[in-house]
Order: structure tokens, then C-alpha cells, then sequence
């Protein structure tokens, strides 16, 4: 005999969602809390800041990449001492924070989790080479001897380290850097700060290597029209901040064969960023003129240039266009 096993399902019915409170407390477990006794960056560069390669400034200072889309990778080094637990504790952290200026509000970036170093000589490698590079924030009760002798070259404390990336645009200026640690005991340790510089570098890509005016009648002003897609030799002129700081495009060009005359040069140029004739310059060859509006962090804009001959012979004039950026240092409005 076969016997058939048969489920019946309830019938569903909706039921309204509720709400209930939960709630938690992180216990204390008594012990000493830990100790960050020393905090430092660096970069992966092999003077461990690109920014100060002889070390002349004391703290990290770091270059931005200048590429777009490129990446900073830094370093985020911690000694850390517990009583209970030598250097073996929970948690090392570092929170990071913009700079507070024209580029940068003080906001929160980040937070960084450590992973501890095991190899005690390898520690006192990078803590050494630190020390020597000017690099290292101290608890005012420790010094670089007595952390190297009494705690990491005997094991009672750890180094910690974890890493993360800037982009290229992040704003330039000093980033504020706290250092966390909490044992198992959920103890947490003072907070130790300092801060690194990311240096201001001011720096462009442009999509276009030429600027053809084309056809040009005597006393009537041209325009060539830029455009804000970035695609190389389109010829539609685009520019990209792939600095660390606000920006202004600075133009200059020669007379494009076409010369001078008794009442001065057979040339005007112009050339202006965005689609806005308030921002537009216009200058003589040989002169340098600074558009009047910046370009922010990330950011990237047409760019138009003007033609208008006064005089010359007809056929194919040749010239040459210098594109060059200033630090724009005025906080917007």
C-alpha cells in the first residue's frame, strides 16, 4: 500500500507591521584603557611623502596624483599600548576630516580600520624610519626612545596600521587625522590627533591640441565654440581640473603671422570659459590674459576663443596658443 502525505497550507491574511524598541548597552568591563602613544602617514613612496621628500617640514605632506581619476593611497600608522593586553587590543581606527578652508568644509571622509603589524622588526623598521622623516605625533607623556625601547622593541605595545585612498580632486589642505583604540574590555583610549597636508597642486587636461578659426573675414569677430563633453580632438575645446584646488585658465598667444600696424597689432583675440559673455576676455598678442571665473574641484567647462583681424594678407596663418591655470584662492560666495 502507498500511502500520499498531503500539507495543507493555511490560508494567509495580512497582517499590519509593527514597530517594537530594542535596545543594547556596551558593558564596561573595568581594566585601564588603552593608550595611542604614537600616531603618523605616510605614503607608499619610498621617502614616505612625495610632498617633502628631504623632510624639511615636520608631518606628512602628499602630492596628489594630477591625473584624472587618479588615486592617493595613505598610510595611517598607530602605537598602541594596553595594560591588560600589551598591544593586542580590539580596535584601532583613524577618523579623517577635510580641511577647513576655500576647498574643503572640515566635514568627515572617512574612517579607517587598522590590522596590527606581528613582526616586532618590521615595527620598529617603520617606526624608526618615521621618527627620522619628521613624520610622528606623540602622547605628550612619550617620546620616540621610550616608545622604541620600553614598549615596541619589547612587545608591550603593538604598531597598528590600515590604508585608504584620496581621490585626485579631494581639496587640498591640512586633514585632520584622530587615532581610536579600545580593548576588550570596550575601553576606549583618548583620542590622539594630528594632522597631514595634502599640497595644493593646481593642474588641467584639455581635449584639443589645435584651434581652428577657420574662415575669417577682415573686422568681423569670430567665435569657436567649445563643449563640456571631454573627447579628445573633437574639436569642440573642453578643459578639466585634475589639481586639488580651484582654478582660473590662463591664455596667451602670438600674433598668428598677421603682425602689427601703425595703430598697434592687426589681432584681437578672446576667449572665455563657459557660455557666459560676463566671462569673456579679450587681449592682444603676446599678452596673458586670466579668464575671470574658476573651475572647482572635479570639475570641467567649455572653452570658446575668439578671432577678429583687422588687417592682413589672405591665406593659411599659423600661430601658437599657450594654456597655462593660477590657484584660484577666493572662497566662493
Amino acid at each position: 500500500m502507498m500511502i500520499l502525505a498531503v500539507m495543507v497550507l493555511p490560508v494567509s491574511a495580512a497582517v499590519s507591521p509593527q514597530d517594537v524598541d530594542t535596545k543594547a548597552k556596551i558593558a564596561t568591563g573595568g581594566g585601564c584603557a588603552p593608550i595611542v602613544l604614537a600616531k603618523w602617514e605616510a605614503d607608499t613612496t619610498g621617502c614616505l611623502e612625495d610632498g617633502d621628500p628631504t623632510h624639511a617640514i615636520n608631518g606628512s605632506q602628499f602630492l596628489p596624483p594630477v591625473t584624472y581619476d587618479g588615486k592617493k593611497t595613505i598610510k595611517y600608522y598607530s602605537i598602541v599600548y594596553d595594560e591588560e593586553e600589551n598591544g593586542n587590543v580590539n580596535v584601532v581606527s583613524w577618523d579623517i576630516f577635510q580641511p577647513n578652508n576655500c576647498w574643503g568644509n572640515g566635514a568627515f571622509v572617512y574612517q579607517v580600520m587598522g590590522e596590527k603589524i606581528t613582526n616586532k622588526a618590521e615595527a620598529v623598521a617603520l617606526f624608526q624610519a618615521a621618527v627620522d622623516a619628521n613624520l610622528v605625533e606623540f602622547d605628550d607623556e612619550y617620546d620616540a626612545n621610550l616608545i622604541l625601547t620600553e614598549y615596541l622593541e619589547k612587545g608591550t605595545a603593538a604598531l597598528w596600521v590600515g590604508q585608504s585612498d584620496l581621490c585626485y580632486c579631494s581639496p587640498a589642505g591640512d586633514y585632520r587625522v584622530e587615532a581610536f583604540a579600545v580593548d576588550h574590555n570596550n575601553n576606549w583610549a583618548c583620542a590622539l590627533e594630528n594632522t597631514f597636508c595634502y599640497v595644493p597642486v593646481t593642474a588641467f587636461d584639455i581635449d584639443f591640441c589645435t584651434v581652428n578659426y577657420g574662415s575669417v573675414n577682415i573686422n568681423e569677430p569670430k567665435w569657436i565654440a567649445g563643449n563640456t563633453i571631454f573627447s579628445e580632438n573633437d574639436g569642440r575645446p573642453t578643459v578639466r581640473n585634475i589639481g586639488n584646488t580651484y582654478m582660473q585658465v590662463t591664455v596667451e598667444q602670438d600674433d598668428m603671422q598677421l603682425g602689427e600696424s601703425l595703430n598697434g597689432w592687426n589681432v584681437k583675440w578672446g576667449a572665455r570659459m563657459g557660455n557666459d559673455d560676463a566671462n569673456a576676455v579679450y587681449y592682444d598678442p603676446e599678452g596673458c590674459a586670466t579668464l575671470p571665473n574658476y573651475l572647482g574641484l572635479c570639475g570641467q567647462d567649455e572653452l570658446d576663443f575668439s578671432i577678429e583681424v583687422y588687417k592682413g594678407t589672405t591665406g593659411e596663418k599659423c600661430g601658437t596658443m599657450t594654456l597655462g591655470a593660477e590657484i584660484w584662492e577666493c572662497c566662493p560666495a
